[in-house]
């Protein structure tokens, strides 16, 4: 009962949110002669300034202009200044956050939306790049601000991609409207697609650097997000040695000895030379094993964010069945990172929100009712760290997953859905969700809600609910298409022809009923 007043609080929380208005969802996004205006980048100086303060020549801030000149739609310009994270501040989360919100604001004063900024380490020369938008700093991305894209080669044509693969998700998160984002999904899917087939062939690209896969597993996760997740598994093979090479800093392989029986000196005895075994832990075990979270810095946070991000999008499309455990490991581990170590509420609850998400569609694998109970316990405790009004996205996000973890419930228990549980949560997603901006997750949230109504409505014969459900499936249908979501749209599309079909069978049985007075019932049903 706790649970339904909990969810109750959810809809009257959403009505007094900041969004009162809600989007006309039929509305189109697109003007009738909606220009493109180009996209401006900046680019900060990759060398600091002399003692006297006199710029020295940039030779890399150079070459990235140049070979992000062919991206169309792009315009660059120097900011003219060199940044570094502050090391002053005791928080280094909170420094990395203050120098790209420090960055991105001078950008934007000469009307730039993203940057490209950092330095050759003086430590080991590789040259670290970090990538600034208006995406990144927002809440929904905060686990993902602190990466870093570092390098061994600058120049190299492998590093021009990773860097061209930025550019475009930055075009892509800008992108309004079906025609535009249809384009910029498919330019993001061109930059991917041949480190895809390398990936696949077993290449690492260690020689040149890890940004390159950095780069190709964050371009995988902003399609990930328009429905189009062929990339996922590829990001992940690419990304999971370097996961796995920091747990193996910070954590003990076992090692095994096999157990070698000892010479005795008998003639012609073959002596057996002692080998020692090391065994390879699972990665999930390696998880387990990180006791010091302080070795959890912001980059190496951002790295293993983005792994699970892949691992839960992948268990999404049941692309990588058996990923679950080493999702939720992952998930955990962020969460007692952040809980233990002065991380933000909203760090936090996208940690919990997402170990919430992990959880829930491996209980759908195997049919773990007690572990969908604990993926909704999950989303309850996210919801209670987020502002509903600072943070309207991302709690749209978190309530969508409450709602789909009871609806999994219902599926694992073969047990009928309770409407007044599910319902309210939808339509307190859709609510704070703006369609305009985020039209895929606004689809998966409608698309949900017409899938529970049109089970209530199919199991009551209530023509009104399913007419109701039929309606919901063709806003969805409208929204993925706004995203270039071409498989989901399918779907949408698929479920609207159902849910009409549907209508039209039980108009045809309410009418033997009138015309027989009530007769015909049992022959109609």
């Amino acid at each position: 009962m706790a649970g339904f007043w909990s969810m109750v609080g959810l809809v009257f929380k959403s009505i007094f949110t900041a969004g009162e208005t809600v989007e006309n969802g039929s509305a189109s996004v697109d003007g009738p002669d909606e220009r493109v205006e180009p996209c401006l980048y900046a680019v900060a100086h990759f060398v600091p300034e002399d003692p006297s303060g006199t710029p020295l020549p940039d030779q890399v801030g150079d070459w990235v202009k140049r070979t992000l000149s062919d991206i169309p739609d792009t315009a660059p310009l120097s900011l003219g200044r060199h940044f570094t994270i502050s090391t002053d501040i005791a928080d280094a989360f909170q420094a990395v956050r203050e120098a790209h919100a420090g960055v991105l604001n001078l950008a934007r004063r000469q009307d730039a939306t993203a940057v490209f900024w950092g330095q050759t380490n003086p430590v080991n020369g590789l040259l670290e790049v970090h990538f600034s938008n208006d995406m990144l700093v927002s809440p929904l991305y905060e686990l993902l601000l602190p990466l870093v894209h570092t390098f061994r080669q600058p120049q190299h044509k492998d590093t021009a991609a990773a860097l061209h693969i930025l550019l475009t998700c930055e075009l892509l998160a800008r992108a309004r409207g079906r025609d535009l984002r249809a384009l910029q999904v498919a330019r993001l899917a061109s930059h991917l697609d041949d480190l895809q087939e390398r990936i696949n062939n077993g290449e690492n690209f260690a020689d040149v650097g890890q940004g390159v896969t950095t780069a190709y597993a964050f371009g995988a996760v902003m399609l990930a997000e328009t429905g189009e997740r062929s990339y996922c598994l590829s990001a992940i093979r690419a990304i999971e040695p370097i996961v796995r090479q920091f747990l193996t800093l910070v954590t003990e392989t076992p090692k095994d000895s096999k157990t070698i029986k000892k010479p005795t000196g008998l003639l012609n005895e073959r002596v057996v030379q002692q080998e020692t075994v090391e065994t390879i832990s699972k990665t999930e075990d390696m998880l387990r094993g990180v006791a010091d979270l302080s070795l959890i810095d912001p980059e190496r946070s951002a790295i293993m964010a983005l792994y699970g991000t892949l691992l839960n999008w992948s268990m999404v499309s049941n692309m990588n069945a058996r990923s679950g455990a080493t999702a939720i490991g992952v998930w955990k581990l962020l969460e007692r990172r952040f809980e233990l170590m002065a991380g933000t509420p909203v760090s936090r609850a996208i940690a919990i929100g997402k170990l919430g998400e992990a959880t829930m569609i491996h209980a759908k694998e195997i049919d773990d009712i007690e572990m969908a109970e604990t993926a909704s316990g999950h989303y309850r405790r996210a919801l209670g760290l987020v502002n509903a009004k600072a943070h309207t996205v991302l709690y749209a996000q978190i309530a969508y997953g409450l709602a789909e973890s009871v609806v999994a419930q219902s599926t694992i228990g073969s047990v009928g859905v309770v409407a007044e549980q599910v319902i309210p949560v939808f339509q307190a997603a859709l609510k704070v969700c703006s369609r305009r901006d985020h039209p895929y997750l606004w689809g998966r949230a409608m698309f949900a809600l017409g899938s529970v109504q049109f089970s209530l409505g199919a199991a009551e014969k209530d023509l009104k609910t399913i007419s109701h459900a039929r309606m919901n499936f063709s806003q969805a249908y409208d929204a993925f298409d706004e995203a270039a979501a071409r498989g989901a749209a399918r779907a949408a599309s698929g479920s609207f022809t159902r849910a009409e079909n549907m209508m039209h069978q039980l108009s045809q049985r309410q009418a033997v009923i009138d015309a027989t007075g009530g007769a015909g019932e049992a022959k109609a049903s």
